[in-house]
Parts: C-alpha cells; structure tokens; sequence
C-alpha cells in the first residue's frame, strides 16, 4: 500500500544549527529569507526550507544542496524533472513547521497555532462556503477558534495541492474528498497546533514523525518506505 508521509520540524533551533540549513539553501531562498521584517522570521524561513531541503535529499539520496526546484504559473514548487517524481508540500506557523511527501500525486499541507482570532466570522465570510460558515456559526462560542483554523487548514491544504492559486480558496475540500480523487487527513502535530494534508489517490498510509536534522536517526527516511504494508499512524476522511 503507498502511503504519505508528514514530518514535524520545530523551527526554533541553535544558531549553528541554522547556520548549516542556510548553507543548503539556493539564492533564491536566500533572497526570499533576507526579505522578512524579523530575525525571528528569516530564521524560521531558513529553518524550515533547510529541513525540506535534508528531507527530500534523504529521500532522493542527494546532498540537500543538490535538490532544485521548478515552479508551475502559481508558484507551486515541484522536484526538477530529473530528480523523479516524488512529491512535497511545506507550512509552517509561529515555531512549526509540517513537511508532507508522497511518492506520486499532487500534495498540498498546512499548519496554523491555534490563536484567538476575533474576526473570524468576517474572514470566513470572505473565503468560506456558505456552508462552512453556516457551519462555524452553529457551534458554541468557546469552540468556534479552534473549529476556524481546522476549517481553514483543510482549504490551504486542498488549495496547495491542487496548485491552482487562491482562486478556488471558496471550494469545499469535503466535497472534494467525495469526487474520491482526492485523501484528506487531519493532523494535530503539536499541543496548540491544527493541521491538514490533501493528497490525490485514495487509500494512502499516513505516518508521522518528528524530523531530526540526524541522518542516522532511527525516523529517517533511508529506511522508510513510500510503498510499505505497515499500519497507519494516524489516518482521517479519505472516502
């Protein structure tokens, strides 16, 4: 059975740490990075695509420097072509970050801190369904923060799949999930966090790990398989 794979990186790390994924990044990310306001934030950036960078380079058996990227019209990253067909996604929020990968079909996560929004209802307004918005509104007060992030985890995460920009920011991933083309799971990475993962296929595995920087560790990719028969970690509405 193939399955999906989502890494929980934290991204408050040691400087020499930082300073060894800032070695790995192409100029681009360098430029992308050096352009946030805060330290606090170009730290996190680099980080955060440092250990996409270590990921995938386990994966492809490549050093991390080495993993180039293309991008389609809306600015989804994808693998070089040479580099075969394994495909990622990357969120991150305050001091977390989720990296997911499958072996083949389009791929999209996100991740937010669960933290008091008072303008949720306008905000959901403007990029909810009716439906979902009708939805939230049902559910007593203390639950609608929480219920907010879920729902708007599992629209970027099914927007980031599908690659099409935020043009379809209004489309219902549920009802996606029913047209069997796509997998959505929802994800409790840390205490305080939400998240999601939309993958296309059904019936994929979904582990879980920590990432640790390591390559020796004992959750490294060299000895886990994309295609395995081993039991979920933790798998949620994929039909």
């Amino acid at each position: 059975m193939k399955e999906v794979h989502s890494w929980c990186v934290s991204l408050d790390v040691s400087p020499d740490t930082c300073a060894g994924f800032y070695a790995t990044l192409a100029s681009d990310e360098r430029n992308r990075s050096a352009r946030l306001r805060f330290e606090r934030d170009r730290r996190r950036f680099v980080v955060a695509h440092g250990a996409l960078r270590t990921l995938l380079g386990r994966y492809l058996g490549i050093p991390p420097g080495a993993v180039r990227f293309v991008y389609n019209p809306f600015g989804k990253p994808h693998l070089s072509p040479e580099l075969g067909r394994l495909k990622f996604s990357l969120a991150h929020s305050a001091d977390l970050a989720l990296i997911a990968i499958a072996e083949d079909g389009e791929i999209g996560v996100d991740v937010e801190l669960i933290r008091e929004q008072t303008d949720w209802a306008a905000i959901a307004r403007c990029f909810f369904s009716a439906a979902e918005v009708d939805e939230l509104k049902r559910l007593p007060p203390p639950l609608h923060t929480e219920a907010f992030f879920s729902c708007w985890t599992k629209k970027e995460a099914y927007v980031k799949a599908r690659g099409e920009g935020l043009a379809i920011l209004d489309e219902m991933p549920t009802d996606a999930v029913l047209s069997r083309r796509w997998s959505l799971y929802t994800l409790q990475p840390a205490p305080g966090y939400v998240g999601a993962l939309v993958v296309e296929g059904m019936g994929r595995r979904l582990r879980q790990w920590p990432f640790r920087k390591e390559e020796g560790s004992r959750h490294s990719p060299n000895r886990t398989r994309l295609v395995s028969s081993s039991c979920p970690v933790g798998r949620a509405n994929d039909s």
